[in-house]
């Protein structure tokens, strides 16, 4: 009995220090904690378009939806200290005044950095939302002020922030009120045209007609000059041969930027003129694919930075002069609480804050630091983005002034990942790479989800990918009509085999299962050298890129089953392989005292090793009787029509003298097949779906569907621009 006494008098006596210890800290917890989550978002939030890696974009999520949370608690635990102590004591004590002042500090955070003002399009979608959470935020840190106001400094200074806080929270809110479908529909749309006036016309036809004249109308098109890229300033004085630290000619910047102004609407499904595709071609039929690939990385830093950071208010004349308006009041601020802080009282010749805790005052003028330096480091961010350098080259400032923002400016990040996704049907099913407590993960019934996570991987784009595509699409603009469902190009290929074994009536979805499981087989069969044969690995990275947009952004594709197709392959395929185990040699475990990286290198060749076992046991399977007359039309599985038109793929050219299938033809035709089904899914995918992606370090897809449509190749173009003038013709 004495010692259940002893442990239930430590357990309550521990239970009071631990209640006394968060009593005291909760509110520096939730400040600071804030402060780091603001930090993370200020390095982090605008790295999303250059990597696609999951890790950061959940990071960035998690701070972005905490950032807003964990602040508004706070300022209601401040209120409610304010509200404790004055109940108390009938006044407030130096240490609350003190504390009192990080309220509109608060306020000032929840604006975000400028780095990133929406997570996502929904985050501007409900813009009104954040203008509600304005207003009561406001309203709490008002609250807060009123409670602790006094005639002393601290509530000039505090009156200060406020006025700060509100600009950079409004900012933040009327950003994303800009960046909101509706508004920027709006924003793009042109004036109302009320076209000519028409009964005034006709009553002057009736006229003549009755003063007995024959009248007669004749129409006279009226001819509108292009305005250009650049609706002001004086482009004559541009140095060509000038780049940026990336290396990056500014004369491109320029284009990307005057483009941006005119094919910004297709990312709202808007339509364009026939003008305005003529001066895009204008510009990307004397470029080389280097460049057209370039220009468009740059035009969607473009639109990644209007859809989701402050560029819309930022860079403008009225956004330098509120950036120099908060950092300088921010700044006069923290000078004025340092110099009130250390000088002593008249009266008594005492500390200014005797009552104020040293870690109250260190949590202040971290703060202030922090703000400080944030707003150091956006205006280092303002002046070393590719605006900047618009601004400079198109207003033509001298040189010196043009020299001096350059050297101040930072090293600038890549305007996308420049990487394709990775999904591999035979690797995902043969489970050669599985998470860690799968088992627990399967009864939580998120394994799924988190597999096709884990089996993603990313690769660099290779430059022969790129200039594949942009020769396809000149191809494409010298012959429109070819532009076609890859389900009705067999003959266009000119391939035997695979019109053979394939029907124009396929589906979109079915298309890119059946050649990827082809592609996958005929590519673990083969074991070529990827240097002597480029066309071998470039049609696997685009076959597993295409499969992985199929499993992971469908929307991005036109619209089919593909989502029921793909569970029954799996389903299939799995089943498979359950009743086919793969060998045991493949599946060996290194052994003991092995390198890491040799283990490593190992496990790649095991994991290779089981994939060709795979194929080699589908490519066993007789698959004379097509699939469909076996299983009927309920599973929408195409596992061994995968497998069929691989064996077709593989067969002798020449049956009669067995001649071998000619491996470079062949891969080179697969290569085709795949590039004809990117740029078809391209030119049928949505502008809204590619915004969203901008975020997610960017996609193939979305570069070759702008490369698309300022080639003039997309059905965008639907608008003549210029009146018909009609004229009475008397006689």
């Amino acid at each position: 009995m004495e010692i259940t006494e002893e442990i239930k008098a430590s357990k309550a006596l521990f239970n009071v220090d631990l209640r006394k210890i968060w009593k005291e800290w909760e509110l520096r917890a939730m400040v600071l904690f804030t402060l780091g989550v603001q930090i993370v978002l200020l390095l982090l939030g605008n790295r999303r378009k250059s990597s696609p890696t999951v890790r950061l974009r959940v990071l960035v999520w998690c701070a972005y939806l905490t950032s807003d949370y964990v602040a508004t608690v706070a300022l209601g635990v401040l209120s409610r200290k304010l509200g404790e102590v004055n109940e108390k004591s009938g006044h407030l004590d130096d240490k609350s005044k003190l504390v009192a002042l990080w309220a509109p500090l608060l306020l000032l955070l929840l604006g975000g950095p400028d780095t990133i003002t929406a997570y996502s399009l929904e985050d501007n979608a409900l813009w009104l939302r954040h203008l509600l959470a304005l207003g009561v935020q406001a309203g709490a840190t008002a609250y807060v002020l009123f409670m602790a106001w006094t005639s002393s400094s601290l509530s000039v200074l505090s009156l200060v922030m406020i006025l700060v806080g509100l600009i950079k929270y409004g900012e933040r809110t009327w950003v994303q009120w800009l960046a909101s479908k509706d508004k920027l529909r709006e924003s793009m749309l042109s004036p109302p045209d009320p076209s000519p006036n028409y009964p005034r016309f006709m009553a002057e036809y009736s006229l003549k007609q009755a003063e007995g004249y024959h009248v007669t109308a004749d129409e006279v098109i009226e001819v509108q000059v292009p305005a250009g890229l650049y609706a002001t300033g004086d482009l004559s004085n541009i140095d060509y041969a000038q780049k940026t630290k990336r290396g990056i000619p500014v004369h491109l910047i320029i284009k990307a930027y005057g483009l941006l102004q005119i094919f910004k609407c297709l990312f709202i499904d808007l339509i364009l003129s026939y003008d305005d595709r003529d001066l895009s071609l204008s510009i990307f039929k004397d470029i080389s694919w280097k460049d057209a690939f370039q220009l468009i990385e740059i035009e969607l830093g473009f639109m990644y930075d209007l859809l989701y950071t402050k560029a819309m208010l930022l860079y403008s004349v009225w956004g330098f002069r509120r950036r120099f308006i908060t950092f300088s009041l921010t700044l006069l601020v923290l000078a004025f609480f340092s110099l009130t802080e250390k000088c002593p009282k008249r009266s008594t010749g005492k500390e200014r804050y005797p009552e104020c805790p040293k870690v109250d005052l260190y949590v202040t003028y971290a703060l202030l630091a922090v703000i400080i330096i944030f707003e150091i480091f956006s205006i280092l961010i303002l002046l070393s983005s590719d605006w900047t350098d618009v601004w400079l080259s198109v207003h033509n400032k001298s040189r010196a002034f043009h020299r001096a923002v350059t050297c101040v400016q930072l090293p600038r990040q890549p305007g996308w990942s420049n990487s394709i996704a990775q999904f591999s049907l035979l690797e995902f099913c043969t489970d050669e790479n599985s998470l860690v407590c799968h088992g627990i993960l399967k009864r939580l019934n998120i394994n799924e989800k988190l597999d096709k996570y884990h089996y993603t991987t990313f690769e660099k784009v290779p430059d022969k990918l790129k200039q594949k595509i942009f020769a396809r699409v000149e191809t494409k603009f010298d012959k429109p009509d070819m532009l076609t469902d890859p389900s009705q190009i067999g003959g266009v290929l000119g391939d035997e085999h695979t019109d053979k074994i394939w029907s124009t009536d396929a589906e979109f979805d079915q298309i890119i299962l059946t050649w990827h499981i082809a592609t996958e087989l005929c590519y673990y069969s083969d074991k070529l050298n990827e240097t002597k044969f480029p066309e071998y690995r470039l049609s696997k990275l685009l076959s597993r890129y295409m499969f992985y947009l199929l499993v992971r952004y469908p929307f991005t594709l036109p619209n089919g089953i593909g989502q029921i197709r793909i569970r029954d392959t799996f389903a299939e395929a799995i089943k498979f392989f359950e009743e086919h185990p793969i060998k045991e040699q493949a599946h060996s475990n290194p052994e003991p005292g092995e390198s890491q990286s040799v283990s490593s290198n190992k496990a790649v060749h095991r994991s290779r090793k089981a994939l060709q076992l795979a194929c080699e046991m589908l490519l066993k399977v007789n698959t004379e009787v097509p699939p469909a007359k076996v299983k009927g039309g309920r599973s929408k599985s195409v596992l061994f029509d995968g497998c069929r038109l691989a064996m077709e793929l593989n067969k002798p050219v020449d049956k009669l003298v067995d001649k071998p299938v000619d491996r470079t033809e062949k891969w080179e035709m697969i290569l085709n097949r795949w590039v004809e089904v990117l740029l078809y899914a391209a030119s049928q995918s949505r502008g809204d779906c590619h915004s969203d992606q901008l975020r997610r370090g960017g996609e193939l897809l979305t570069h070759v569907w702008l490369l698309l449509a300022h080639f003039g190749l997309t059905d965008h173009f639907k608008m003549t621009q210029g009146h018909a003038i009609a004229k009475l013709i008397l006689r």
